[in-house]
């Protein structure tokens, strides 16, 4: 009834909202302590483009955000990520991107998040990639944070097939800023 792109995107959201229920503490973006929830679009960028040979990439992605507040006080965000992969493809499945990622409150305030590992789902056309970090810089300094990007796949693997590059990859994604 849906077909497979229907589907795809339900597995999608189904991923975000898992990762939300499972991994995040209930929080407030304007609580420094506690941390914050955010979740959003992305769309990100490769240099050089995707192809079927893993290669060193280097990735820039802008986010936007909705960061979780106190009860009826959602916080808009937008989050600008530079990373470097070892090793990505667009079918590859040990692609583990390390990167850094400023995010900008609208009420001013500013994070610095570094993220020094990830790990890269891919199953039933759908990637997800978890990069793990710390906030370095402003608003939650000192708190673990995890980002999780979930993109679908079959378009991709489509592409790569017939020796297309691929160069951008939109998405959803879910930043969590928290206590360990």
């Amino acid at each position: 009834m849906f077909g497979t792109r229907g589907v795809t995107v339900a597995l999608c959201s189904a991923a975000l909202t898992g990762s939300a229920l499972i991994c995040a503490p209930a929080s407030s973006a304007h609580d420094d302590a506690n941390g914050a929830i955010c979740t959003g679009r992305e769309d990100g960028y490769s240099s050089p483009s995707l192809g079927l040979l893993p290669q060193p990439t280097r990735i820039h992605a802008r986010a936007r955000y909705s960061c979780s507040g106190r009860p009826g006080q959602d916080l808009p965000a937008t989050g600008t990520f530079e990373g470097f992969s070892p090793a990505a493809s667009c079918i590859a499945v040990n692609d583990n991107p390390t990167g850094r990622e400023v995010v900008q409150y609208a009420d001013g305030h500013t994070s610095i998040i570094v993220y020094d590992s990830s790990s890269t789902f891919r199953a039933v056309g759908v990637n997800i990639v978890r990069l793990e970090g710390k906030v370095t810089e402003g608003r939650g300094k000192g708190l673990r944070a995890h980002r999780t990007l979930t993109t679908l796949a079959d378009g991709v693997a489509a592409e790569c097939l017939i020796h297309t590059r691929v160069h951008h990859a939109p998405g959803g994604v879910q930043l969590e800023v928290g206590p360990e």
